[in-house]
C-alpha cells in the first residue's frame, strides 16, 4: 500500500524546511498543506495543535519534534543518524535551529513579509515579530549589523563542509537542521556568498534531494 504522506508547512519556518529536506531525503515527496501565519485552524481542527511542521502519515499526527525519529522508524534506511554519532548529529541539528537560525532570522525578519501569501498574514507577521523584537524600523535599521553579524555563522558552517560533502560522512540530521537555519536566507532571495564556497556546495547538494 502507497502510504499517504501530508505536510503542513509554512516557508519562513526552519523547522518545516528542515523536515521537508529529512521527508525529500527518504524518498518522500509529501503532499505540501500550506499553513498560513495567521490562520492554522485546519490543522488545529485535524490534530488538535497548531505547531507547524505536522506532518500527516496515514492519517497519524506526527508533531515537529518527533519527525526525525518517526522517519527512521518508518523508512530505516538511509539513517539520518550515522553510528556512533548519536549525540553529535543531534546537537549539531539544535544549533543549527537555536543558535544559526537566530542569527539568520535577525537578518532577514524584515523581509520575510513579501514571501507570505496576503496582506492579512503580512500584517499579523510584522505585528507579532515587533512585539517580540521592537519597533519595525528599528529593526529595518539595524539590518546592515545583523548582517555583518551572520557572516562570522555563515564561515563556521563553511569550515565545518570543507573538503567533505557532509558534516558527519553520511547525509544526517545535523545537515537538514543546519541547512533548516540558514533556509530564511535563501527564501527572502539572498545568496550564499562567493566567498563561502564549501558552503554554497554543501548547500545545493542538500537542496538536490
Amino acid at each position: 500500500m502507497v502510504d499517504r504522506v501530508e505536510l503542513y508547512y509554512l516557508p519562513p519556518s526552519h523547522y518545516c524546511v528542515s523536515a521537508e529536506r529529512m521527508l525529500a531525503f527518504k524518498g518522500v515527496r509529501p503532499k505540501i498543506t500550506y499553513a498560513p501565519y495567521n490562520d492554522r485552524s485546519e490543522l488545529l481542527r485535524r490534530t488538535g495543535q497548531d505547531y507547524v511542521p505536522t506532518l500527516i502519515w496515514n492519517g497519524k499526527a506526527v508533531p515537529w519534534q518527533d519527525v526525525p525519529g518517526f522517519l527512521d522508524r518508518v523508512r530505516p534506511d538511509p539513517s539520518l543518524v550515522p553510528p556512533g554519532l548519536d549525540g553529535v548529529a543531534r546537537t549539531l541539528e539544535n544549533w543549527g535551529h537555536q543558535v544559526l537560525e537566530e542569527r539568520v532570522w535577525r537578518a532577514v525578519v524584515t523581509q520575510v513579509p513579501k514571501t507570505l501569501r496576503t496582506e492579512v498574514e503580512r500584517w499579523v507577521f510584522e505585528e507579532m515579530q515587533t512585539r517580540s523584537r521592537g519597533p519595525w524600523h528599528v529593526l529595518k535599521g539595524r539590518r546592515p549589523e545583523f548582517v555583518r553579524d551572520l557572516m562570522e555563522y555563515f564561515s563556521f558552517v563553511d569550515e565545518m563542509v570543507q573538503d567533505k560533502e557532509w558534516i558527519l560522512g553520511p547525509p544526517s540530521l545535523a545537515d537538514f537542521g543546519i541547512y533548516g537555519g540558514l533556509s530564511p536566507w535563501m527564501l527572502v532571495g539572498e545568496k550564499i556568498p562567493a566567498r563561502f564556497k564549501g558552503l554554497r556546495a554543501w548547500a545545493a547538494r542538500v537542496e538536490a534531494f
